[in-house]
């Protein structure tokens, strides 16, 4: 499966593309990156939980899509767009880790198949909703995405910090970049090399990663639970 394809024209672009009220992130996103992975699952019963909805037109896409699915928001506002009765939001915060818990017993007692964090874009509170989520209630080979990380090199983001090359005549070598959302992501590179994490070739790992992949791209990432 090429994730990076554009399928402008596939199904979830197509009903995204009436409810998606930016020309931004997410729109893009839909065809370049979520499509490929939600074709297979579209007619499972997907159960599948978003932190950061806005106005709620994804929520609504998610709901078009999966029609046998399980939908669940939260946010800290809520949605301007009178959502379907079959989309469960929640008012809140995404570090709240009670909170957290409850949507997912109710909504998901045996975990989620798809975590979506469009949510604050902050390292701190991205990456406490992630080890949570991840480790308590994500099925076993299920999906979580991440959105947006590039803020982490943004000077007026509260926890950005602009990019300094470190040899300006040598573009290949920089320092390691660790504000915001970029240093979240490098921390869950670590995870993902878990398995090679000792000190002489000859040695066991302490533990095996809990990823069983992770794809980087601009502004996206995607981490599929090991089973």
């Amino acid at each position: 499966m090429d994730v990076s394809a554009n399928q402008g024209d596939g199904p979830l672009t197509v009903i995204g593309s009436s409810y998606i009220d930016d020309a931004g992130c997410k729109s893009r996103y839909l065809y370049k990156y979520y499509e490929p992975y939600f074709i297979p699952l579209r007619k499972e019963k997907v159960h599948l939980l978003e932190l950061g909805v806005h106005t709620g037109s994804s929520l609504m896409t998610w709901n078009d899509f999966f029609l046998n699915g399980v939908i669940a928001g939260l946010d800290l506002l809520t949605p301007s767009r009178k959502l379907p009765s079959r989309v469960r939001f929640y008012k809140g915060s995404q570090d709240d880790f009670e909170l957290l818990s409850a949507i997912s017993k109710e909504n998901a007692p045996d975990g989620w198949d798809i975590i979506i964090d469009d949510a604050s874009h902050i390292g701190s509170l991205t990456k406490a909703s992630f080890w949570h989520l991840f480790v308590n209630h994500l099925k076993p080979g299920g999906l979580y995405f991440i959105e947006d990380w590039g803020t982490g090199y943004w000077d007026d983001w509260p926890d950005g910090k602009s990019f300094i090359k470190k040899e300006p005549k040598a573009p290949n070598h920089f320092p390691s970049h660790e504000y915001g959302m970029v240093g979240m992501i490098k921390e869950l590179v670590d995870e993902a090399g878990m398995d090679a994490i000792h000190k002489t070739s000859t040695d066991k790992p302490e533990r095996l990663t809990m990823f069983d992949h992770m794809v980087i791209n601009p502004g996206f990432v995607m981490i599929r639970k090991r089973t």
